[in-house]
């Protein structure tokens, strides 16, 4: 989920930058220096705080509203409460055993291509603001100007090269989760030629035989059906040993 959170202060970033001036920055300051975070739950001794509820939440809420339920209902309201909460949780349990399998215990080498990525994707991303900011209002500064706006934006809503960087390490380390859980069961030549098979045989595919890109095509739906699964029973299993106390 901090990968959700992440990802959604950058695009306010993007967003923002779009429509705001340097002149709106004190304001913006002020508000952000008001902002509370809150634990709403101790799950096996560490916090889940708010700031990582509220999105998931704010996410349902969005997701069913969508699909036309009345979200002021006061009783869909905290049946979605308790289904974001619940959700909050897995995903802390998930980050949890991710660390307990070493999932972030990378190597020099990792650690230097993830700081290496992050830093280049902040700087493109203030690059890109900086530039959408001149397009779209027009203005007359210089590029270091701009650059300084888009940075001292970012530095309000609290997005920074690091956290471009955590983004990276987190991916890693969710790829070495997944081939953790699917360590006892990988894909087989032989679950790939099946499948191709089926596809065949109902007419998903016309293609007359299993060529390299669609055994790779197969391949990673397959992985990704069997993550999936593993990952569901996984956290099954962490939730009925973890020790949860609500607030």
């Amino acid at each position: 989920i901090k990968r959700y959170i992440m990802f959604k202060r950058i695009l306010t970033l993007l967003l923002a930058l779009m429509m705001m001036t340097a002149s709106a920055f004190a304001e913006e300051a002020e508000t952000a220096q008001t902002e509370t975070d809150a634990a709403v739950a101790l799950v096996n001794g560490e916090a889940l705080m708010s700031s990582d509820y509220e999105p998931v939440r704010e996410n349902y809420l969005t997701s069913y509203a969508a699909l036309g339920y009345d979200i002021q209902d006061e009783t869909v309201s905290a049946y979605l409460d308790d289904l974001a909460l619940t959700a909050a949780i897995q995903n802390l349990l998930v980050e949890q055993d991710m660390k307990e399998q070493g999932c972030y215990d990378f190597d020099e080498e990792t650690e230097k291509w993830c700081a290496e990525q992050g830093q280049s994707a902040y700087e493109s991303a203030l690059a890109q603001v900086a530039e959408t900011l001149n397009e779209t209002l027009e203005l007359e500064d210089t590029d270091e100007t701009l650059q300084k706006y888009a940075l001292q934006y970012a530095e309000l809503l609290g997005v920074t090269a690091q956290d471009y960087i955590d983004v990276y390490r987190t991916q890693y380390a969710t790829m070495l989760y997944y081939a953790w859980l699917t360590q006892d069961c990988p894909v087989t030549e032989e679950e790939i030629q099946a499948e191709y098979e089926r596809q065949k045989a109902s007419g998903e595919t016309d293609i007359d035989e299993l060529t390299d890109d669609l055994h790779d095509e197969i391949a990673y739906s397959l992985y990704n059906t069997r993550c999936k699964e593993k990952l569901s029973a996984r956290i099954e299993e962490l939730s009925d040993a973890a020790d949860v106390t609500l607030y």
